[in-house]
C-alpha cells in the first residue's frame, strides 16, 4: 500500500482530478461556486463538496499511515476509494440539476460513515 499516491484529487486547467480521472467538476478557483456538469451551485454546496473531497483525502492519507493491522487498512481505503469512484461515475454522467443538493448531501454522509469507522 505503500506505492499508493497520496493525493486522491487535484485541479488542474479548471478541472476536479480524481484518482486521476478528470471529471465534469469545475473549480476555477476557490473563492467561485463549482460548476458540475456545466450547472453552477452555490456557495455552501461548493464549500461541502470541497470538504468532502479534502476529508476523503485526509482520511485516505490517515488510514495509509495508521497502525492499524492490514486489513483494516485495506478495507478502509478501499471504501474511500469506492466513494471517490462513486463520485466520478455520478457527477461523469448527466444529472438533473435539481438532483445536486440531494447527491451531495448523500455523499457527506457516507462520508461521515467512514469516518466513524476510521476510530
Amino acid at each position: 500500500m505503500n506505492n499508493i499516491a497520496k493525493e486522491v484529487y487535484c485541479i488542474s486547467d479548471g478541472y476536479v482530478y480524481i484518482l486521476g480521472i478528470k471529471t465534469k467538476i469545475q473549480n476555477k478557483n476557490d473563492l467561485e461556486p463549482i460548476m458540475i456538469d456545466d450547472v453552477l451551485i452555490s456557495e455552501n454546496l461548493s464549500m461541502k463538496f470541497r470538504y468532502i473531497l479534502g476529508s476523503l483525502n485526509f482520511m485516505f492519507n490517515e488510514t495509509l499511515s495508521a497502525n492499524h493491522n492490514i486489513e483494516k487498512k485495506q478495507y478502509i481505503a478501499v471504501k474511500i476509494v469506492r466513494l471517490l469512484l462513486r463520485i466520478i461515475e455520478i457527477f461523469g454522467s448527466s444529472i438533473e440539476s435539481s438532483e445536486i443538493e440531494k447527491i451531495i448531501y448523500q455523499l457527506d454522509a457516507e462520508r461521515v460513515e467512514l469516518k466513524m469507522k476510521l476510530t
